[in-house]
């Protein structure tokens, strides 16, 4: 058999609820990919929606300031210091009330977190950065040190601290992988529209090649408009994830149709079984998870020089719950038990993928790592070197529901 069926096993598991299992496709076991459990402030952030604090060259001011304990009293120790004061930058806990501050993570900062007052109450140098966003202005990284100063008996008498304002950065990672993005359905229209010109072009192939066409200018479109909106607001991380319900067959059926095409033209066997999703509505962001699916079913075909691909769906029935699997699997350069965790990283490639030189980027899982976290979802990666790739992505039950034009049965065999 060619295509292992989906089966209920686990491997490496990406997103929420991250376990360790063997794989009956690789015959080993992979294990989960962890991520730092992020309080309030993480001085360590997972790139995504979080914010970024290095200042630029030619934007950033510093202000010095002295907090005296034995006088109970603010000191500015430079003009910069007291323009920002002027300017209204949060300082002190009672500025908080009237302008708060945000931390990397969005999260409203609290007095407790602001480096003079926790430098006072630890004794220990502080460093932080948070975020002031106001509605018609452009967003500031707040970003303070704050040391502690003894005196000859070892109490402490003061606190110095510094403060720099600049404009923060963008999140580089997420425009890469939206301009990474943008390359798939560009590249669908071109190869579309190169079927326009086929001999002969029946009646019915014209009005579906059509459709296809309409389908992938949409689709740019809407991640078009996702860049346009990291750059009206590089600090608020872009577009936040929408969550409608919306039918689960087209999305998947227009992918089909989109890469069966690329897969067509490798001579690649192209095979489908989608029943199973036909009749289901998802509730989740309809362009976030067509991206993450795209973005799986052009790395199968990218990285498959002989044999196919096959794109599936199927329900697994768990102890704790139900899910609707979309499978996609290859007979690919596959990827080696020690890269199954590089390769989710921003601009890494497996070995295979290098050796055949199929013109990745090493963008495509990074962006898919990254939707999976942002949609709440689960993936699952089998995959051993020279010998193909399976991945698993999980739509829980309670984020589906029947289509509103059928009646689908829901019990597990429907």
């Amino acid at each position: 058999m060619l295509y292992p069926s989906i089966q209920p096993v686990v491997g490496l598991n990406r997103g929420k609820g991250r376990s360790r299992s063997g794989c009956a496709l690789c015959g080993g076991q992979t294990g989960p990919r962890k991520y730092m459990q992020s309080p309030s402030v993480n001085p360590h952030p997972k790139p995504g929606k979080q914010f970024t604090s290095k200042p630029t060259a030619s934007a950033h001011r510093i202000g010095q300031f002295y907090l005296d304990l034995t006088k109970q009293r603010l000191f500015f120790l430079n003009k910069t210091a007291k323009r920002f004061r002027s300017e209204g930058i949060p300082i002190t806990a009672a500025d908080l009330a009237e302008r708060p501050l945000r931390t990397r993570s969005g999260e409203l900062v609290t007095e407790d977190q602001l480096p003079l007052t926790a430098a006072m109450r630890s004794g220990r140098p502080v460093e932080e950065s948070f975020f002031l966003l106001e509605e018609g202005k452009p967003p500031v990284c707040v970003t303070w040190s704050a040391a502690p100063r003894e005196n000859e008996a070892g109490e402490m008498v003061g606190v110095y601290a510094s403060l720099c304002c600049t404009l923060p950065e963008p999140d580089w990672q997420g425009l890469a992988g939206l301009a990474h993005d943008l390359r798939t359905p560009l590249a669908a229209l071109q190869m579309l529209s190169s079927l326009l010109g086929t001999p002969n072009l029946s009646e019915a192939d014209l009005q579906a090649n059509m459709k296809d066409l309409r389908t992938a200018i949409d689709r740019a479109l809407h991640v078009g408009m996702d860049l346009l909106e990291w750059c009206r607001a590089p600090a608020r991380g872009g577009r936040s994830p929408r969550s409608d319900w919306f039918p689960l067959g087209p999305l998947l059926e227009g992918l089909v149709r989109e890469q069966g095409v690329a897969a067509e033209r490798k001579g690649l066997e192209w095979l489908t079984h989608l029943e199973p999703a036909r009749d289901w509505e998802v509730r989740s962001d309809p362009i976030r998870l067509g991206r993450l699916l795209s973005n799986l079913l052009v790395n199968a075909v990218r990285y498959t020089q002989s044999g196919g691909v096959k794109f599936t769906a199927g329900w697994r029935e768990e102890a704790s719950a139900r899910n609707l699997v979309l499978g996609i699997v290859d007979t690919g350069s596959g990827i080696a038990s020690e890269e199954q965790e590089s390769i989710f990283l921003p601009f890494e490639r497996g070995q295979a993928s290098k050796e055949d030189d199929s013109g990745g980027s090493g963008l495509g899982l990074a962006v898919v790592d990254r939707l999976v976290e942002e949609l709440g979802l689960e993936l699952e990666v089998f995959s051993q070197y020279g010998q193909g790739s399976t991945f698993h992505l999980l739509l829980p039950q309670r984020l589906l529901r029947p289509g509103t034009s059928s009646q689908t049965d829901i019990s597990p065999n429907g």
